[in-house]
Protein backbone atom coordinates (compact mmCIF):
# COMPACT_ATOMS: atom_id res chain seq x y z
CA UNK A 1 0.00 0.00 0.00
CA UNK A 2 2.70 2.48 1.00
CA UNK A 3 4.64 1.54 -2.14
CA UNK A 4 1.67 2.59 -4.28
CA UNK A 5 1.32 5.82 -2.31
CA UNK A 6 4.98 6.61 -2.89
CA UNK A 7 4.59 6.11 -6.64
CA UNK A 8 1.58 8.42 -6.75
CA UNK A 9 3.37 10.96 -4.56
CA UNK A 10 6.54 11.02 -6.65
CA UNK A 11 4.50 11.34 -9.83
CA UNK A 12 2.73 14.39 -8.37
CA UNK A 13 6.10 15.84 -7.35
CA UNK A 14 7.50 15.51 -10.86
CA UNK A 15 4.36 16.92 -12.48
CA UNK A 16 4.38 19.93 -10.18
CA UNK A 17 0.99 19.18 -8.68
CA UNK A 18 1.35 21.08 -5.39
CA UNK A 19 -2.27 20.52 -4.36
CA UNK A 20 -1.93 16.75 -4.73
CA UNK A 21 1.44 16.74 -2.94
CA UNK A 22 0.00 18.67 0.02
CA UNK A 23 -3.05 16.41 0.13
CA UNK A 24 -0.92 13.27 0.25
CA UNK A 25 1.44 14.75 2.85
CA UNK A 26 -1.48 15.72 5.05
CA UNK A 27 -2.70 12.13 5.13
CA UNK A 28 0.74 10.47 5.21
CA UNK A 29 3.51 12.85 6.41
CA UNK A 30 6.05 10.03 6.10
CA UNK A 31 5.87 10.45 2.32
CA UNK A 32 8.21 13.43 2.78
CA UNK A 33 11.01 10.90 3.13
CA UNK A 34 10.20 9.17 -0.15
CA UNK A 35 12.95 8.36 -2.62
CA UNK A 36 12.95 7.49 -6.30
CA UNK A 37 14.37 4.26 -7.68
CA UNK A 38 17.81 5.87 -8.01
CA UNK A 39 17.77 6.90 -4.37
CA UNK A 40 17.11 10.58 -5.06
CA UNK A 41 14.87 12.14 -2.44
CA UNK A 42 11.51 13.70 -3.23
CA UNK A 43 12.89 17.15 -2.37
CA UNK A 44 15.72 16.85 -4.88
CA UNK A 45 13.34 15.41 -7.44
CA UNK A 46 11.10 18.46 -7.07
CA UNK A 47 14.05 20.82 -7.48
CA UNK A 48 15.33 18.92 -10.52
CA UNK A 49 11.96 19.52 -12.16
CA UNK A 50 11.91 23.20 -11.23
CA UNK A 51 9.22 22.91 -8.55
CA UNK A 52 10.75 24.78 -5.61
CA UNK A 53 7.41 25.39 -3.89
CA UNK A 54 6.84 21.64 -3.79
CA UNK A 55 10.34 21.04 -2.44
CA UNK A 56 9.63 23.56 0.32
CA UNK A 57 6.29 21.94 1.10
CA UNK A 58 7.93 18.54 1.46
CA UNK A 59 10.68 20.01 3.63
CA UNK A 60 8.12 21.28 6.15
CA UNK A 61 7.04 17.68 6.75
CA UNK A 62 10.54 16.25 7.04
CA UNK A 63 12.00 16.27 10.58
CA UNK A 64 15.58 16.43 9.31
CA UNK A 65 17.09 17.37 5.96
CA UNK A 66 20.12 15.55 4.58
CA UNK A 67 23.14 17.45 3.24
CA UNK A 68 21.85 17.43 -0.34
CA UNK A 69 18.41 18.69 0.59
CA UNK A 70 19.70 21.36 2.95
CA UNK A 71 22.29 22.54 0.43
CA UNK A 72 19.96 22.75 -2.55
CA UNK A 73 17.25 24.52 -0.54
CA UNK A 74 19.79 27.03 0.74
CA UNK A 75 19.29 26.10 4.39
CA UNK A 76 22.72 27.23 5.56
CA UNK A 77 22.05 26.58 9.25
CA UNK A 78 21.36 22.87 8.78
CA UNK A 79 24.23 22.62 6.30
CA UNK A 80 26.65 24.00 8.89
CA UNK A 81 25.26 21.70 11.58
CA UNK A 82 25.60 18.62 9.40
CA UNK A 83 29.16 19.46 8.36
CA UNK A 84 30.14 20.25 11.94
CA UNK A 85 29.06 16.73 12.82
CA UNK A 86 30.67 15.17 9.75
CA UNK A 87 33.16 17.36 7.80
CA UNK A 88 33.37 14.82 4.96
CA UNK A 89 29.83 15.76 3.92
CA UNK A 90 31.22 18.87 2.21
CA UNK A 91 32.57 16.49 -0.42
CA UNK A 92 29.60 14.14 -0.55
CA UNK A 93 28.04 12.74 -3.72
CA UNK A 94 24.30 12.34 -4.19
CA UNK A 95 22.80 8.92 -4.98
CA UNK A 96 22.59 9.92 -8.66
CA UNK A 97 26.26 10.90 -8.73
CA UNK A 98 26.46 14.67 -8.31
CA UNK A 99 28.84 16.42 -5.92
CA UNK A 100 26.87 18.37 -3.32
CA UNK A 101 28.71 21.59 -4.22
CA UNK A 102 27.70 21.11 -7.86
CA UNK A 103 24.05 20.68 -6.88
CA UNK A 104 24.15 23.83 -4.77
CA UNK A 105 25.74 25.77 -7.64
CA UNK A 106 23.33 24.40 -10.22
CA UNK A 107 20.32 25.36 -8.10
CA UNK A 108 21.56 28.88 -7.42
CA UNK A 109 22.51 28.62 -3.75
CA UNK A 110 25.47 31.01 -3.58
CA UNK A 111 25.99 31.12 0.19
CA UNK A 112 25.79 27.36 0.44
CA UNK A 113 28.20 26.92 -2.47
CA UNK A 114 30.68 29.32 -0.90
CA UNK A 115 30.41 27.61 2.48
CA UNK A 116 30.93 24.13 1.03
CA UNK A 117 34.04 25.30 -0.83
CA UNK A 118 35.34 26.91 2.35
CA UNK A 119 34.84 23.59 4.11
CA UNK A 120 36.91 21.68 1.58
CA UNK A 121 34.56 20.84 -1.27
CA UNK A 122 36.50 20.36 -4.51
CA UNK A 123 35.28 22.99 -7.00
CA UNK A 124 36.40 20.68 -9.81
CA UNK A 125 34.72 17.53 -8.49
CA UNK A 126 33.30 15.66 -11.49
CA UNK A 127 29.91 13.96 -11.39
CA UNK A 128 30.05 10.19 -11.11
CA UNK A 129 27.54 9.77 -13.90
CA UNK A 130 27.28 10.29 -17.65
CA UNK A 131 26.89 14.07 -17.42
CA UNK A 132 30.42 14.76 -16.18
CA UNK A 133 29.03 17.91 -14.50
CA UNK A 134 31.09 20.10 -12.19
CA UNK A 135 29.97 22.98 -10.01
CA UNK A 136 31.00 25.49 -12.70
CA UNK A 137 29.15 23.75 -15.51
CA UNK A 138 26.11 23.53 -13.26
CA UNK A 139 26.22 27.24 -12.47
CA UNK A 140 26.68 28.14 -16.14
CA UNK A 141 23.86 25.85 -17.24
CA UNK A 142 21.38 27.80 -15.11
CA UNK A 143 22.90 31.25 -15.70
CA UNK A 144 24.02 31.73 -12.11
CA UNK A 145 26.67 34.28 -13.05
CA UNK A 146 27.82 35.29 -9.58
CA UNK A 147 28.21 31.67 -8.49
CA UNK A 148 30.20 30.91 -11.64
CA UNK A 149 32.49 33.85 -10.89
CA UNK A 150 32.94 32.70 -7.31
CA UNK A 151 33.88 29.20 -8.44
CA UNK A 152 36.41 30.43 -11.00
CA UNK A 153 38.00 32.63 -8.35
CA UNK A 154 38.23 29.53 -6.14
CA UNK A 155 40.02 27.57 -8.86
CA UNK A 156 37.32 26.07 -11.07
CA UNK A 157 38.71 25.01 -14.45
CA UNK A 158 37.30 27.33 -17.11
CA UNK A 159 38.27 24.98 -19.93
CA UNK A 160 36.79 21.84 -18.42
CA UNK A 161 35.03 19.74 -21.08
CA UNK A 162 32.03 17.50 -20.56
CA UNK A 163 29.22 15.83 -22.52
CA UNK A 164 30.80 15.61 -25.95
CA UNK A 165 33.40 18.30 -25.43
CA UNK A 166 31.06 21.06 -24.24
CA UNK A 167 32.81 23.84 -22.29
CA UNK A 168 31.51 26.47 -19.85
CA UNK A 169 32.19 29.20 -22.44
CA UNK A 170 30.05 27.34 -24.95
CA UNK A 171 27.24 27.21 -22.42
CA UNK A 172 27.44 30.93 -21.67
CA UNK A 173 27.64 31.71 -25.40
CA UNK A 174 24.59 29.59 -26.17
CA UNK A 175 22.45 31.31 -23.53
CA UNK A 176 23.72 34.76 -24.50
CA UNK A 177 25.14 35.59 -21.10
CA UNK A 178 27.51 38.36 -22.19
CA UNK A 179 28.72 39.16 -18.67
CA UNK A 180 29.70 35.56 -18.08
CA UNK A 181 31.23 35.19 -21.55
CA UNK A 182 33.46 38.20 -20.92
CA UNK A 183 34.39 36.94 -17.47
CA UNK A 184 35.31 33.47 -18.71
CA UNK A 185 37.35 34.91 -21.58
CA UNK A 186 39.18 37.22 -19.17
CA UNK A 187 40.01 34.17 -17.06
CA UNK A 188 41.51 32.08 -19.83
CA UNK A 189 38.57 30.35 -21.49
CA UNK A 190 39.49 29.06 -24.95
CA UNK A 191 37.37 30.91 -27.56
CA UNK A 192 38.17 28.26 -30.17
CA UNK A 193 37.47 25.09 -28.20
CA UNK A 194 35.50 22.53 -30.22
CA UNK A 195 32.94 19.91 -29.34
CA UNK A 196 33.16 16.43 -30.75
CA UNK A 197 30.94 17.70 -33.56
CA UNK A 198 33.29 20.60 -34.28
CA UNK A 199 31.12 23.34 -32.78
CA UNK A 200 32.82 26.33 -31.11
CA UNK A 201 31.53 28.99 -28.71
CA UNK A 202 31.04 31.20 -31.78
CA UNK A 203 28.94 28.50 -33.42
CA UNK A 204 26.59 28.40 -30.44
CA UNK A 205 26.33 32.20 -30.28
CA UNK A 206 25.56 32.43 -34.00
CA UNK A 207 22.92 29.69 -33.80
CA UNK A 208 21.06 31.79 -31.23
CA UNK A 209 21.92 35.12 -32.88
CA UNK A 210 23.50 36.60 -29.77
CA UNK A 211 25.12 39.55 -31.52
CA UNK A 212 26.91 41.01 -28.48
CA UNK A 213 28.38 37.62 -27.61
CA UNK A 214 29.51 37.09 -31.20
CA UNK A 215 31.33 40.42 -31.08
CA UNK A 216 32.95 39.63 -27.72
CA UNK A 217 34.16 36.24 -28.91
CA UNK A 218 35.47 37.72 -32.16
CA UNK A 219 37.48 40.33 -30.24
CA UNK A 220 39.18 37.44 -28.45
CA UNK A 221 40.15 35.70 -31.67
CA UNK A 222 37.22 33.33 -32.02
CA UNK A 223 36.98 31.74 -35.45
Amino acid sequence: MLSMQIDVFLEAVQKGDLSKVNQLLEVTPALAGSKGKDGVSAILLALYHGHKSIAEAIATKKPELNIFEASTLGRLGPVKSLIDQNPSLASAYSPDGFAVVALAAYLGQRETTEYLVAKGADVNAVARNATGFTALTGAVANNHTEIAKLLVKRGAQVNYRYEGGFSPLMGASETGNLELVNFLLANGADPNAKTGEGKTPLTFAKEKNHVDVIEALSRHGAL
